[in-house]
């Protein structure tokens, strides 16, 4: 019988902590429900909040790409340092030139490639922002998601 007690009062406890989980893990997003034209807004919203995540992906490709080629010339340029003669002025020049293209990729990362990947970013943020706050935590019925969906135009960006 303790045996039988124990058992029943073991499964009560799991099932009442996966409800209690259940519960926390899917929060019921508050305020009125989204209308039908407030959905047509969101929808058109998606596509554009992945139009800026490929921008921000193709920009990072471009600064790690930028970066891979520094690094090949600050390597060229350490390799010229260590091999080369004092009297040698050609060789001299060459380097120059090398750390001089090395000063303008630099300078072209940080004033360009960063800033505009900076920029887009905050922008994909605030847009993400304004996306979570007005159409993720707010209720949807299917109905009016199914009206939305109908005959929906989404202006072009």
């Amino acid at each position: 019988m303790t045996y039988r007690f124990a058992m029943i009062t073991l499964s009560a406890l799991i099932l009442c902590s996966g409800a209690a989980y259940a519960q926390e893990a899917t929060p019921i997003p508050a305020g009125p429900a989204l209308s039908v034209d407030e959905l047509r807004g969101c929808l058109c919203e998606e596509p554009k909040l992945e139009a800026a995540r490929q921008d921000i992906a193709m920009r990072r490709a471009i600064l790690d790409e930028r970066q891979a080629q520094l690094t090949a010339l600050d390597g060229q340029i350490a390799q010229r340092r260590k091999t080369l003669d004092p009297n040698d002025l050609i060789g001299q020049e060459l380097l120059k030139n090398s750390m001089a293209q090395a000063a303008a990729l630099r300078d072209l990362i940080q004033s360009d490639v960063r800033l505009s990947l900076n920029q887009a970013v905050s922008d994909y943020n605030a847009m993400a922002s304004n996306y979570t706050a007005t159409c993720v935590n707010r209720p949807r019925y299917a109905y009016d998601v199914d009206m939305a969906k109908k005959d929906l135009v989404c202006p072009l960006p």
